[in-house]
C-alpha cells in the first residue's frame, strides 16, 4: 500500500447530513472523488435542494449509488425513517454530521424557543443520528468505521464580536460527545473526531460575517494569523483524512481548523 492509498475511500459507503446545500455539497464532492462506492446525504429537503443535488452529484458520477433523502436531524422519528430507507447497505463506513443551524444572538437577547431550536438541531439531533447509525449501521460492520462530527471554532474560543450563545453552547456539547462515542465504540473499530472550523468563505451561515462589505469581515479576518477564512477544499481535506486510513490511530480528537485562531492573543 502507498501512502496516497491511505487515503482513497473506494467502495465506502458514507452518509453525510446537511449534505443538500452549503458546505455539505463540498464534502459529498471530496467522498466521491475519492471513491465513496455509496453516498447517502440527508437535509430538510426545502425547495428542492435534495433532489438538486442529487441529479448534480449523478451527472457527475453515474455508476455511483447517490440518494438525497429527507431528513430533520432533530425529529427522532425521521432519523428512523432515513435508517429504514438505507437498511439495504448493511454496513456504513462514514457517517459526516453536518447538519446544523444557527442563531445570531447575545444571552441576554437568547429567547429560550431559539435556544431549543438550537440545541435540538445541532446537539441533540446528532446523538440521535450517531446513536442510530451505530447501532444500525456500524456495529455490525467488520471494519469498524469514522464518524466526523462538524462543530465549530466557537466551541473553543469565545469571540465578542459574534454573539451566538445557544449556537455556541451546542457546538461545544459535541466535543464531549465525540469523545464519549471514542471511548465506548473503540472496542468496535468505531473512530470519532471532531471538526472546529473557523467561518467558512461562501458558507451560507457563515456569509453575514464573511462576504465582501460586512462591516465584521476585516475584524476577523484581522484575528486569524493565516489572514484568511476556512475555504471549501481545507474542509474537503479534513474531511478526507478523517473518514481514511491516514487516520486509522485517531479518535475523540478535537480539531481546531482555524488558522491559527486558537492559539493567538
Amino acid at each position: 500500500m502507498t501512502v496516497l492509498d491511505l487515503f482513497k475511500l473506494t467502495d465506502k459507503k458514507a452518509l453525510v447530513t446537511g449534505g443538500a446545500k452549503g458546505i455539505g455539497r463540498k464534502i459529498n464532492e471530496g467522498l466521491l472523488e475519492a471513491g465513496v462506492e455509496s453516498l447517502i446525504f440527508c437535509g430538510r429537503g426545502r425547495h428542492g435542494s435534495l433532489e438538486e443535488e442529487q441529479i448534480r452529484l449523478k451527472s457527475l458520477w453515474p455508476s455511483r449509488d447517490i440518494r438525497g433523502i429527507a431528513c430533520d436531524i432533530s425529529k427522532e422519528s425521521d432519523i428512523h425513517s432515513l435508517i429504514d430507507q438505507i437498511r439495504d447497505l448493511k454496513t456504513l463506513d462514514i457517517l459526516v454530521n453536518n447538519a446544523g443551524v444557527t442563531w445570531a444572538a447575545s444571552t441576554l437577547d437568547q429567547t429560550l424557543k431559539s435556544w431549543h431550536r438550537t440545541i435540538d438541531t445541532n446537539l441533540t439531533g446528532t446523538f440521535l443520528m450517531c446513536r442510530s447509525v451505530i447501532q444500525e449501521l456500524m456495529v455490525a460492520n467488520d471494519n469498524g468505521g469514522s464518524i466526523i462530527n462538524i462543530a465549530s471554532i466557537l466551541a473553543l474560543k469565545g469571540i465578542e464580536e459574534i454573539a451566538q450563545i445557544g449556537y455556541s453552547a451546542s457546538k461545544s456539547g459535541l466535543l464531549g460527545l465525540t469523545r464519549q462515542l471514542a471511548v465506548e465504540f473503540a472496542s468496535y473499530g468505531i473512530r470519532a473526531n471532531v471538526i472546529c472550523p473557523g467561518f467558512i468563505e461562501g458558507d451560507s451561515m457563515a456569509e453575514i460575517f464573511t462576504k465582501e462589505g460586512s462591516p465584521i469581515r476585516e475584524t476577523l479576518i484581522d484575528m486569524i494569523p493565516l489572514r484568511r477564512f476556512v475555504s471549501e477544499n481545507d474542509m474537503q481535506g479534513i474531511v478526507l483524512f478523517l473518514a481514511s486510513d491516514a487516520s486509522s490511530y485517531i479518535t475523540g480528537q478535537t480539531i481546531a481548523l482555524g488558522g491559527g485562531l486558537t492559539v493567538s492573543l
